[in-house]
C-alpha cells in the first residue's frame, strides 16, 4: 500500500475529522473513500462524454448525467 502526504489547513482538517468522526471512521478511512468516489465519479462522467462522442451527438452535461445515473 502506498502512502500519500498532504497539507490542509489546520481549521480544513478539524472539520475533516469532525466529519470522519461522524461517520464512524478514521481520518485516513474517510478520505480514502472520499477520494475514491471522486474518482469513480470522473471516470463515470468521462465514459459519458465518450459514449457522447461516438455518437457524435451534442447534449446537454445535464442529459449525461441522467443517462448515466439513471437506474
Amino acid at each position: 500500500m502506498t502512502t500519500t502526504t498532504i497539507r490542509i489547513p489546520e481549521e480544513d482538517y478539524k472539520k475533516v475529522k469532525d466529519m470522519a468522526a461522524f461517520e464512524g471512521m478514521n481520518v485516513s478511512e474517510f478520505m480514502r473513500k472520499a477520494i475514491l468516489e471522486q474518482v469513480e465519479d470522473s471516470l463515470d462522467y468521462q465514459a459519458a462524454v465518450d459514449t457522447v462522442n461516438e455518437r457524435n451527438e451534442r447534449v446537454s452535461r445535464e442529459e449525461v448525467l441522467r443517462e448515466v445515473f439513471s437506474d
